[in-house]
């Protein structure tokens, strides 16, 4: 199982993506054949949410998904459900409030 790493998540303007290695990752040039040189030997970003409407507060999503989940548990959870449901599952209320709950796991 892999930890998630803050500094490895992306934003982009509405997708939240993860360009961490772990053990369900595969490479760039394996994905994609035809991908630019300098992705090449790099994990293809795992996608983790979709911020479609109003606020965006991805930041605390992913600092949720930091002290949550391993990469590996977030992509069961989320084939199950949606990343909303996942993050919620474990005390995310939305809006960036989220908070650190000890209990929960």
């Amino acid at each position: 199982m892999t930890n998630f790493d803050i500094n490895e998540f992306t934003w982009d303007g509405m997708y939240l993506m993860y360009r961490g290695r772990h053990t369900q990752s595969v490479n760039m040039e394996d994905a994609r054949p035809n991908c630019h040189p300098s992705w090449v030997g790099k994990p293809q970003p795992t996608f983790i949410a979709r911020f479609k409407y109003g606020s965006k507060p991805w930041k605390s999503w992913a600092r949720c998904l930091v002290d949550h989940y391993t990469v590996e548990e977030y992509i069961a959870e989320v084939a199950n459900s949606s990343p909303l449901a996942a993050v919620e599952k474990v005390g995310y209320s939305g809006n960036g409030r989220y908070k650190y709950r000890g209990d929960v796991k």
